[in-house]
């Protein structure tokens, strides 16, 4: 399969807040695991469906991010719906920086 992603994906499994409002109104949230992390977004895993298209506050202290995104994906996968999410604000490079270089580090000693 080729890598058709404008940003490289960072494997990372911690938790992650999500938030938003559906188009009735209604007010949801729900906690997630985050799957990876790119520059501009999240791959996350909830039980929850979030429609693509829809404006959700994400919270995942772990990764310093607290800001809104939109769904760009939602699929449902063995009993859970993985999301895509661009993020409004870029997540730092030190936090890639860090995920990268511990992911490395991982990897050589498995």
């Amino acid at each position: 399969m080729s890598e058709d992603r404008r940003h490289p994906r960072i494997y990372y499994s911690g938790l992650v807040f999500v938030a938003w409002q559906t188009f009735q109104g209604e007010r949801n949230h729900v906690l997630g695991r985050c799957l990876d992390v790119s520059g501009q977004g999240l791959g996350l895993a909830l039980y929850k469906r979030i429609p693509i298209g829809a404006f959700v506050k994400v919270r995942a202290y772990a990764l310093n991010v607290d800001c809104s995104a939109i769904v760009r994906h939602c699929a449902l996968r063995a009993g859970r719906y993985v999301l895509g999410l661009e993020l409004s604000e870029p997540l730092s490079q030190e936090i890639l920086d860090e995920l990268s270089a511990s992911q490395i580090v991982a990897t050589a000693t498995a």
